[in-house]
């Protein structure tokens, strides 16, 4: 583990108790049950979308498939967020354990989610939309393309680097909600939702490119993960979100010149 890593608070493995190690082992494998679980559950209209297609299949309506999708989507988050939140979550027993407190982790660890649970309510919302414009065509690929533009924009923006800079840095966190965590379990709620909140500001883009390439499609989700994950433990996380953004911007340049190229497939 860098130095630099070590300033941010992302706990070096060398010096992980007994403990630690467990916690992070069962962190880690809550997400590959999540892995398989979405999986399992994922519907086959869920895995395409409008740069994937869709066939014949689309997203109903209704208060039961929103139940549905809202708790597939929560799983999705576990399975993807989970492992990049890990030496958060370290940190934060650390702090816990010093201070001889117990219980907090796991609201801290609800409030993450909650974030990401109220974010699937507008995920919902925009995959109807996508929905609405069709699934097949060059007008599909089009709108496509705009996701991809406004994704890799949003890579440059100030506001995506104030958020990975506090959301890479849990020492940051402990450092200033410290108190909050250890007076109690609603104190780590909030803290929990504080961090969920950095996260979703920095890979909200992500997930609306996830949804028009297939909100349930295995290999783009391990994609993002993978990127997600790098974003946060890479020394050059600046660097790492400069060239995501050139790429997503890159791709959807040329889609929304030639979206022919994917019209056939979709």
């Amino acid at each position: 583990m860098t130095g630099a890593a070590q300033e941010r608070g992302i706990p070096s493995l060398r010096s992980s108790s007994g403990v630690e190690v467990a916690l992070a082992a069962v962190l880690l494998a809550l997400a590959g049950v999540s892995w398989l679980l979405s999986g399992v559950l994922g519907m086959p209209e869920m895995r395409m979308g409008l740069l994937t297609g869709m066939g014949s299949a689309e997203m109903a309506g209704g208060p039961a498939p929103f139940a549905l999708f809202l708790g597939v989507w929560v799983v999705m988050m576990a399975a993807m967020m989970l492992p990049a939140i890990t030496p958060f979550t370290i940190g934060v027993f650390r702090l816990v354990r010093a201070r001889r407190r117990r219980g907090v982790l796991p609201p801290l660890t609800l409030g993450y989610l909650l974030v990401w649970t109220a974010a699937g309510v507008v995920a919902w919302a925009v995959l109807r939309g996508f929905d609405a414009i069709g699934h097949s065509g060059a007008a599909s690929v089009r709108v496509g393309a705009v996701v991809l533009l406004v994704a890799g924009a949003y890579e440059f923006s100030p506001l995506k680097r104030w958020c990975l800079v506090r959301c890479r840095s849990p020492l940051a966190l402990v450092v200033r909600h410290g108190d909050a965590v250890v007076g109690g379990r609603l104190g780590a709620l909030r803290v929990g939702v504080h961090h969920g909140g950095y996260c979703l500001g920095c890979c909200w883009a992500l997930m609306v490119v996830l949804l028009a390439v297939g909100v349930m499609n295995l290999l783009w989700m391990a994609v993002l993960a993978a990127v997600i994950a790098i974003e946060k433990v890479s020394p050059r996380a600046e660097i790492v979100s400069s060239a995501l953004g050139a790429v997503l911007i890159g791709a959807g340049v040329l889609l929304l010149i030639a979206p022919g190229l994917l019209a056939p497939m979709v």
